[in-house]
């Protein structure tokens, strides 16, 4: 597994510690599964099945298609902000209780850590709102954002292949 992974909408993306993106799309499957089946629309298998599997392997890291407009990203969206709400709730999450979000069915979120800060996730719920609402400012020439690590929003340098 991974300790990096990469968010990306429409050509546009940062790199994220696989930790932390787990953890906030694993609360983001926690609060889909909150909302009653009547309230649930024609969207929601596919966004909660995405996000559950990138919760769970987070090696796939978050691409969220450009096709993914109106319903699609507007539940997204409502979801990420919520978990970031819940996460900021508190300070910190143990490796047991993300273990135990049992709205992933069998596969659990394995951290790496026995507990971990949530400002980091928090950062990182933002930044990906942000990159949702194509309003991600973008990374210094050459570099890549780097998001979800402790303290604070780090760039990486780019590799040209």
């Amino acid at each position: 597994m991974s300790r990096t992974c990469f968010v990306e909408f429409n050509g546009a993306g940062f790199w994220a510690f696989s930790d932390s993106l787990a953890v906030l799309l694993g609360q983001a499957v926690v609060v889909a599964e909150e909302i009653a089946a009547d309230r649930r629309s024609a969207a929601f298998p596919d966004v909660v099945d995405q996000l559950r599997a990138s919760a769970v392997v987070p090696d796939l890291g978050l691409f969220v298609d450009v096709g993914w407009r109106g319903d699609r990203l507007d539940l997204l969206l409502r979801l990420i902000e919520e978990a970031n709400r819940r996460l900021g709730e508190r300070e910190r999450v143990t490796a047991s209780e993300v273990a135990g979000w049992t709205t992933l069915g069998d596969d659990v979120i394995e951290l790496r850590r026995d507990a971990m800060d949530t400002a980091p996730v928090i950062e990182l719920g933002q930044g990906v709102l942000q990159l949702l609402r194509e309003s991600l400012p973008p990374a210094p020439r050459g570099m890549w954002w780097f998001y979800g690590v402790e303290g604070g929003r780090q760039t990486i340098v780019m590799r040209t292949v």
